[in-house]
């Protein structure tokens, strides 16, 4: 994957950030201020405070006293940081955030500012749970969609929310012969055949929670990269994405085993670009092909419907009562489909688990350019055991 030229701290902060903090950029920061506590970053040779003063964001050089988290940074993760190549989930998973004070969850919060300042990516604060489409018409996140509507009509929903579920895409048969096929994968994977995702049980025991490069392995599977339905809903706002088989881990398959697991099985509020590369997958289309159907009692898909685009914080459980918070519950052959950065949750199942989707991927063309064959943002999670990706995100 293509990286970035070394940005000079100390020149970024001496020449450029002045402009970015009376501009556009300072202006969309300001939104997320409140209730952050000053941070002080060290990178290389120099520091810097970030702090809220007065509503507005204010850096200085150095490291002030009441700077409640200090992390020290590398040149060249800052550059990936500033550039979005990884955010600081990804630096913090590689080992490469050293935080001298606080944790490294304050740098977290942080991170919807300092995407703003570096990239002017406008942080999404929606006040009540209405979502509204481009002509200023009530959007029902939760409505009940086929491939029956008009071109149009699913247009203009997916582009309002980023998330929606269309029912009966796909027949009993069909589905029949996918879960034969990822019956035949699953059984082959092993941790460590790079092709496959282990979570782990309290006990030690390593469960399979996802198979990636099925289409590789499995022509019916990797026929769905050019299906007619597919690549209709998820060309439907951007005309020009290609679904990848040979990069970005192919089509995948989730799978959600029961009981509590340390790892990445059920993964909490994030984007699918929360790794980084925002730049160069997004805008892309992800879409799960229910294989079991999905449900509390299984686990399913959650989602902050019209947060794509933008940077949503992390929302707490009283948050999600104010929100537009979408639960999506699917019978077998129902596909969803969402904007890889709209945020969502896979959270743990409730009940017994088991649920199987199939998911398929269209990236647009500055993606392919980018990232080559057999490369994804995702293998910094591959390449790490569940022990090691609790501990670099502070669990």
């Amino acid at each position: 994957m293509l990286g970035h030229d070394r940005i000079d701290a100390e020149t970024y902060h001496r020449d450029i950030v002045p402009g970015l903090l009376i501009g556009e950029p300072g202006r969309r920061a300001e939104a997320g201020l409140r209730g952050l506590d000053p941070l002080g970053m060290r990178i290389g040779e120099g520091a810097w405070t970030y702090r809220a003063h007065d509503s507005r964001l204010r850096i200085v050089e150095g490291i002030d006293q009441d700077a409640t988290c200090v992390v020290r940074l590398s040149p060249d993760a800052w550059t990936d940081l500033v550039t979005l190549l990884r955010t600081a989930a990804a630096l913090a998973i590689a080992g490469e955030v050293h935080t001298e004070r606080g944790s490294v969850h304050d740098l977290f919060r942080w991170e919807p500012v300092l995407r703003a300042l570096y990239q002017g990516i406008e942080i999404h604060l929606p006040h009540g749970k209405e979502v509204f489409d481009r002509h200023g018409r009530s959007v029902d996140p939760a409505a009940e969609l086929t491939l029956d509507h008009s071109d149009r009509e699913l247009a203009d929903h997916f582009e309002a929310t980023g998330v929606m579920r269309v029912r009966g895409v796909f027949s009993a048969a069909e589905i029949a012969v996918f879960e034969a096929e990822v019956d035949r994968l699953a059984a082959a994977a092993r941790p460590d055949d790079d092709r496959s995702w282990w979570a782990e049980r309290e006990s030690g025991e390593q469960v399979l929670c996802r198979i990636v490069y099925a289409s590789e392995r499995s022509a019916p599977i990797g026929a769905l990269a050019h299906d007619p339905r597919l690549v209709r809903l998820a060309t439907l706002v951007h005309e020009d994405l290609v679904a990848s088989t040979d990069r970005m881990e192919g089509i995948s398959v989730l799978l959600k085993p029961p009981g509590r697991l340390k790892g990445l099985a059920n993964i909490p509020w994030h984007t699918d670009c929360g790794l980084g590369g925002h730049h160069i997958m997004c805008p892309s289309v992800a879409i799960g092909i229910q294989l079991t159907g999905s449900s509390a009692e299984n686990g399913y898909l959650e989602a902050i419907p019209g947060s794509q685009g933008r940077t949503c914080p992390q929302p707490s459980a009283a948050d999600l009562a104010e929100l537009p918070h979408l639960t999506v519950p699917t019978d077998p052959g129902d596909v969803t489909v969402h904007m890889t950065d709209v945020l969502h949750a896979s959270p743990a199942p409730a009940g017994e688990g088991g649920r199987r989707t199939m998911y398929v991927t269209f990236h647009p063309p500055t993606l392919f350019e980018q990232v080559g064959p057999g490369e994804a943002v995702n293998d910094l999670i591959r390449s790490r055991s569940a022990g090691e990706l609790e501990a670099g995100l502070g669990r």
